[in-house]
Protein backbone atom coordinates (compact mmCIF):
# COMPACT_ATOMS: atom_id res chain seq x y z
CA UNK A 1 0.00 0.00 0.00
CA UNK A 2 1.49 3.32 -1.06
CA UNK A 3 1.11 6.60 0.85
CA UNK A 4 -1.59 7.63 -1.59
CA UNK A 5 -5.06 7.09 -0.27
CA UNK A 6 -6.67 3.73 -0.96
CA UNK A 7 -10.31 3.05 -0.46
CA UNK A 8 -11.18 1.05 2.62
CA UNK A 9 -12.59 -1.67 0.38
CA UNK A 10 -9.26 -1.89 -1.50
CA UNK A 11 -7.47 -2.15 1.83
CA UNK A 12 -9.81 -4.90 3.01
CA UNK A 13 -9.41 -6.71 -0.32
CA UNK A 14 -5.60 -6.57 0.04
CA UNK A 15 -5.88 -7.81 3.63
CA UNK A 16 -7.95 -10.83 2.60
CA UNK A 17 -5.59 -11.64 -0.28
CA UNK A 18 -2.60 -11.36 2.08
CA UNK A 19 -1.08 -8.64 -0.09
CA UNK A 20 -0.33 -6.06 2.63
CA UNK A 21 3.28 -5.34 3.50
CA UNK A 22 4.14 -5.81 7.18
CA UNK A 23 4.28 -2.05 7.99
CA UNK A 24 0.82 -1.57 6.46
CA UNK A 25 -0.58 -4.59 8.26
CA UNK A 26 0.94 -3.42 11.54
CA UNK A 27 -0.58 0.04 11.07
CA UNK A 28 -3.96 -1.53 10.31
CA UNK A 29 -3.78 -3.62 13.50
CA UNK A 30 -2.87 -0.62 15.65
CA UNK A 31 -5.15 2.04 14.19
CA UNK A 32 -8.70 2.46 15.51
CA UNK A 33 -11.12 0.22 13.66
CA UNK A 34 -13.82 1.78 11.54
CA UNK A 35 -17.42 1.21 12.60
CA UNK A 36 -18.21 -0.45 9.29
CA UNK A 37 -15.19 -2.82 9.14
CA UNK A 38 -17.44 -5.89 9.39
CA UNK A 39 -19.63 -4.69 6.51
CA UNK A 40 -16.52 -3.94 4.41
CA UNK A 41 -15.21 -7.44 5.08
CA UNK A 42 -18.54 -9.02 4.13
CA UNK A 43 -18.71 -6.96 0.92
CA UNK A 44 -15.24 -8.11 -0.15
CA UNK A 45 -16.00 -11.73 0.75
CA UNK A 46 -19.27 -11.51 -1.20
CA UNK A 47 -17.29 -10.43 -4.30
CA UNK A 48 -15.14 -13.56 -4.03
CA UNK A 49 -17.85 -16.22 -3.82
CA UNK A 50 -19.51 -17.68 -6.94
CA UNK A 51 -23.02 -17.76 -5.42
CA UNK A 52 -25.65 -15.09 -4.67
CA UNK A 53 -26.74 -15.82 -1.07
CA UNK A 54 -25.85 -13.06 1.39
CA UNK A 55 -22.98 -13.84 3.74
CA UNK A 56 -24.00 -13.26 7.35
CA UNK A 57 -20.70 -14.24 8.94
CA UNK A 58 -17.49 -16.00 7.90
CA UNK A 59 -16.65 -19.16 9.86
CA UNK A 60 -13.30 -19.66 8.15
CA UNK A 61 -11.45 -18.84 4.96
CA UNK A 62 -13.69 -21.07 2.88
CA UNK A 63 -16.73 -21.47 5.11
CA UNK A 64 -19.62 -19.08 5.74
CA UNK A 65 -22.97 -18.66 7.42
CA UNK A 66 -25.31 -17.36 4.72
CA UNK A 67 -28.94 -16.33 4.38
CA UNK A 68 -31.00 -18.61 2.17
CA UNK A 69 -34.77 -18.76 2.05
CA UNK A 70 -35.09 -16.75 5.25
CA UNK A 71 -32.87 -19.17 7.16
CA UNK A 72 -29.19 -19.25 8.10
CA UNK A 73 -27.14 -22.13 6.68
CA UNK A 74 -23.47 -23.10 6.49
CA UNK A 75 -22.07 -22.94 2.97
CA UNK A 76 -18.60 -23.48 1.54
CA UNK A 77 -16.76 -21.21 -0.88
CA UNK A 78 -17.46 -23.77 -3.62
CA UNK A 79 -21.20 -23.59 -2.94
CA UNK A 80 -21.81 -26.79 -0.99
CA UNK A 81 -24.71 -26.22 1.40
CA UNK A 82 -23.84 -28.24 4.47
CA UNK A 83 -26.48 -27.72 7.17
CA UNK A 84 -28.30 -25.23 9.37
CA UNK A 85 -26.00 -22.63 10.95
CA UNK A 86 -26.24 -24.22 14.42
CA UNK A 87 -25.63 -27.83 13.37
CA UNK A 88 -22.29 -29.61 13.15
CA UNK A 89 -21.17 -28.83 9.59
CA UNK A 90 -18.24 -31.26 9.84
CA UNK A 91 -20.69 -34.16 9.75
CA UNK A 92 -21.53 -33.20 6.14
CA UNK A 93 -17.92 -33.07 4.91
CA UNK A 94 -15.44 -35.49 3.52
CA UNK A 95 -12.69 -36.24 6.02
CA UNK A 96 -9.18 -37.61 5.79
CA UNK A 97 -8.04 -39.17 9.06
CA UNK A 98 -4.30 -39.64 9.50
CA UNK A 99 -3.71 -42.36 12.13
CA UNK A 100 -0.45 -43.99 11.17
CA UNK A 101 3.14 -42.85 10.86
CA UNK A 102 2.92 -43.49 7.10
CA UNK A 103 -0.20 -41.27 6.87
CA UNK A 104 1.43 -38.54 8.94
CA UNK A 105 4.59 -38.60 6.80
CA UNK A 106 2.41 -37.52 3.86
CA UNK A 107 2.00 -34.10 5.54
CA UNK A 108 5.04 -33.88 7.87
CA UNK A 109 8.69 -34.34 7.02
CA UNK A 110 9.97 -37.44 8.83
CA UNK A 111 12.58 -35.44 10.79
CA UNK A 112 9.82 -33.14 12.12
CA UNK A 113 7.30 -35.85 12.92
CA UNK A 114 6.83 -35.79 16.69
CA UNK A 115 3.21 -36.96 16.80
CA UNK A 116 2.54 -40.34 18.37
CA UNK A 117 -0.32 -41.89 16.34
CA UNK A 118 -1.31 -43.98 19.36
CA UNK A 119 -2.18 -40.73 21.14
CA UNK A 120 -3.25 -38.36 18.37
CA UNK A 121 -4.88 -38.41 14.96
CA UNK A 122 -5.21 -35.60 12.43
CA UNK A 123 -8.59 -35.02 10.80
CA UNK A 124 -8.70 -32.94 7.64
CA UNK A 125 -12.21 -31.67 6.85
CA UNK A 126 -12.82 -31.18 3.12
CA UNK A 127 -15.54 -29.45 1.12
CA UNK A 128 -17.77 -32.16 -0.39
CA UNK A 129 -18.06 -30.18 -3.64
CA UNK A 130 -14.48 -29.06 -4.30
CA UNK A 131 -12.22 -30.98 -1.93
CA UNK A 132 -10.90 -27.69 -0.51
CA UNK A 133 -9.58 -27.90 3.03
CA UNK A 134 -12.04 -26.34 5.50
CA UNK A 135 -10.51 -27.21 8.86
CA UNK A 136 -7.99 -29.47 10.59
CA UNK A 137 -8.33 -31.12 14.00
CA UNK A 138 -5.53 -32.75 15.96
CA UNK A 139 -7.33 -34.88 18.54
CA UNK A 140 -7.05 -38.16 20.46
CA UNK A 141 -8.43 -41.19 18.59
CA UNK A 142 -12.21 -41.62 19.09
CA UNK A 143 -12.57 -37.98 20.18
CA UNK A 144 -16.01 -36.66 19.19
CA UNK A 145 -16.41 -34.50 16.09
CA UNK A 146 -16.84 -30.92 17.27
CA UNK A 147 -16.96 -27.53 15.55
CA UNK A 148 -14.68 -24.81 16.88
CA UNK A 149 -17.58 -22.57 17.80
CA UNK A 150 -21.20 -21.80 17.06
CA UNK A 151 -21.72 -18.04 17.07
CA UNK A 152 -24.70 -16.37 18.70
CA UNK A 153 -25.93 -14.75 15.48
CA UNK A 154 -28.86 -12.94 17.11
CA UNK A 155 -26.69 -11.35 19.81
CA UNK A 156 -23.96 -10.46 17.34
CA UNK A 157 -26.32 -8.70 14.94
CA UNK A 158 -28.63 -7.07 17.48
CA UNK A 159 -26.23 -6.27 20.33
CA UNK A 160 -22.90 -5.75 18.58
CA UNK A 161 -23.97 -4.43 15.19
CA UNK A 162 -27.17 -2.77 16.41
CA UNK A 163 -29.40 -4.09 13.65
CA UNK A 164 -31.90 -6.84 13.06
CA UNK A 165 -30.68 -10.26 11.99
CA UNK A 166 -31.89 -10.67 8.37
CA UNK A 167 -33.00 -14.30 8.88
CA UNK A 168 -35.18 -16.33 11.23
CA UNK A 169 -33.42 -18.59 13.69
Amino acid sequence: MKEQAKSTRDLTRALLRRELAWPDLFRLMRDPKSDNRFDEMLAVLQEQVPWKETILMPLGENLFIVAKGGRAIVKTMAGAELCAWNENWKMKCRVIVRRTVADLKKVFAAEHLTIDPALVEIREWMCPASGMLLDVDCVPPTYPVEVDFTPDLKAFYETWLGRELPVQL
